[in-house]
């Protein structure tokens, strides 16, 4: 039988994948990074609040050290797209990739990836992900 905590971090794992196939769905050029902008991490800490209209999901060390080991933010720079999300496909790479890397930092360290279905830029939402540190981590 498995325990609640194990069922919860399935739970937030397909959650994360959940949110992932729909950035990839909607041409990952919905998000607000752009090629343009600097990648900037703020250190791990905890969770970032999100109002009652966010989702958010928060990755177990384990699945944030997967996604490090088999190289994620490479797999996303490379998924075909069209040319006009390339761009917003590449910035979506670098900013993962910068974001684990900070987890990582912290012992026990995990992404948390927010989504806001409430775009006001033209876009179909907003997404960010955050290092989140060790304690606040399953």
């Amino acid at each position: 039988m498995q325990s609640a905590r194990t069922i919860t971090a399935l739970v937030r794992t397909a959650g994360v994948a959940a949110a992932a196939s729909a950035i990839v769905a909607a041409g990952l050029g919905a998000g607000t990074a752009g090629a343009e902008e600097s990648v900037v991490v703020v250190p791990p800490g905890p969770p970032v609040p999100v109002s009652s209209q966010e989702y958010s999901y928060i990755a177990t060390h384990d699945l944030t050290v997967r996604a490090k080991s088999i190289d994620l933010a490479r797999f996303v720079a490379d998924i075909p797209v069209p040319e006009q999300y390339r761009a917003a496909n590449l910035a979506l790479a670098a900013r993962f990739d910068a974001t684990v890397d900070s987890a990582l930092t912290s012992p026990g360290g995990c992404v948390q990836l927010v989504v806001d279905p409430r775009a006001k830029d033209g876009n179909l939402f907003n997404y960010g992900f955050f290092p989140v540190a060790g304690e606040f981590c399953d």
